[in-house]
């Protein structure tokens, strides 16, 4: 039986991160994946999908370039072919993996384990993966999570696109229903409209996109009914069944019933922590259907042994499993001194325009610090915005009593970008003022976070 300081187990970006950060330290290293290194945001999330989005901006720029940008004269011929596009996105992939292979991390000196079967704990200090055994002084749960399943009459003969299926395509669906209007069906649902196919969004929440600010959904709901996307909401889901080439959806809405139909399902309802299969109990570890308790210091209730991502975080988000990572591995090497810190945590949306937030939202402000705090709202009509002809969106702010920011919500072009602008305001306690007379190159898309300071400041006067 081989011993290790750390095991690692999960080759997603936590585990990466939690692997490498603790060999460059020297610790002695095990990394353990039951599929492919990467792991989700790789293969299935961050990296298709941003190829996917980019491809179709694209597209969808050929088609308004002699309104929007002046080029009189040119004409587009043609329709792109889909599995083309959908090769392309898998040669991406293969491009990011190939910078990840067990190889790589076994020339930086971590031995690493993949197996189908996957990891499973004897004990709190030891785990077997395969025919080999390891011993561990401590270990980090990175196993990530998966698409949550539906259970209602008919989904056992429903064959569902999600996240991890949904790359495997090569013939664009006529017509596709998400199930769930949350951040993967705003992405994909987007993508596919442009691309040429029906896409309607079911969700049984009174609007989709629940996580973001009033103003922001409504914005990009009225996008999509432009670029003829249906939303249903809110809605109850009964049953499927299958007809004639075709999936019936059956619905209860205020009351009535009622039937939708599309060529595919995607399921895209959330996310379940890989619980499954690791034999948790046998190390004493607490956990649910939620996934694994941990501690502040992300300390699981065996102490030795950790856990990150999102088998443990409801904000389930490679940045997320990242700086949980670095926080595990300083906590290993120093006793549990850094606690595991969301109140100041950017997201983004990469729709067209992109959607971007950090800290409170409106509603917490006012909720939290009542009359103390002044939203203002800047529009995105400045210069770059203008001359792009980007203007749709803009960018609230939100500044307590002694003009720091609290929160912020943008939806804009390249918003996820200038969102980090507000982060860094925030986590290092800038008030407005001292943004306000930072120079900004002229002209950005983040003159706009200037604006916002500048244009407060100028109102309170």
């Amino acid at each position: 039986m081989k011993e290790y300081d750390l095991v690692v187990i999960g080759a997603g970006s936590g585990g990466l991160v939690a692997a490498t950060t603790a060999n460059r330290k020297g610790l002695k290293v095990a990394l353990l994946e039951k599929n492919k290194i990467g792991g989700e945001c790789t293969h299935y999330g961050c990296i298709p999908s941003k190829a996917l989005l980019h491809s179709i901006k694209m597209y969808e720029a050929t088609k308004h370039l002699t309104e929007n940008y002046g080029l009189t004269g040119l004409t587009i011929h043609g329709k792109p072919d889909f599995s083309s596009l959908m090769e392309h996105v898998d040669s991406i992939v293969q491009d990011v993996y190939n910078n990840e292979t067990p190889e790589v991390f076994e020339r930086q000196g971590i031995d690493v384990y993949v197996n189908k079967t996957g990891a499973k704990f004897i004990d709190k200090n030891t785990v077997r993966i395969g025919d080999d055994l390891l011993g561990l002084k401590y270990a980090v749960i990175c196993t990530g999570s998966s698409p949550q399943k539906v259970t209602v009459p008919g989904s056992a003969e429903i064959e569902f696109l999600h996240n991890e299926n949904f790359w495997s395509l090569r013939n664009l669906p006529a017509s596709v229903l998400f199930v769930g209007g949350g951040v993967i069906s705003a992405e994909i649902g987007q993508a596919l409209a442009r691309f040429g196919s029906k896409v309607t969004i079911f969700d049984r929440n009174p609007r989709i996109l629940k996580t973001v600010d009033d103003d922001t959904a409504k914005t990009m709901i009225e996008i999509f009914k432009n670029e003829g996307v249906d939303i249903i909401c809110p809605a109850e889901l009964k049953s499927f069944r299958n007809e004639m080439g075709s999936v019936v959806v059956n619905y209860l809405q205020k009351g009535k019933q009622k039937e939708v139909s599309a060529e595919r399902i995607f399921l895209a309802t959330g996310r379940q922590p890989n619980v499954a299969g690791l034999d948790l109990e046998k190390a004493g570890i607490t956990f649910s259907e939620k996934g694994i308790k941990t501690n502040s210091n992300l300390q699981t209730s065996a102490p030795n042994i950790y856990a990150c991502g999102d088998v443990t975080s409801p904000l389930k988000f490679t940045h997320a499993a990242s700086y949980q990572a670095n926080i595990v591995i300083d906590n290993i090497l120093t006793g549990n001194t850094i606690q595991n810190d969301f109140s100041i945590f950017p997201w983004a949306i990469f729709t067209e325009p992109e959607i971007a937030h950090v800290g409170l939202s409106e509603a917490q402000a006012k909720e939290e610090f009542g009359d103390k705090v002044a939203v203002f709202k800047v529009d995105a009509n400045i210069d770059r915005f203008v001359t792009d002809k980007k203007t749709t969106g803009f960018l609230k702010v939100i500044f307590d009593s002694e003009n720091f920011v609290v929160g912020a919500e943008a939806i804009g072009a390249h918003a996820g970008e200038w969102i980090q602008l507000l982060t860094i305001a925030m986590k290092n306690k800038i008030p407005a003022e001292s943004f306000s007379n930072t120079i900004f190159p002229y002209p950005t898309y983040s003159e706009i976070v200037k604006k916002a300071f500048t244009r407060f400041l100028r109102s309170k006067v």
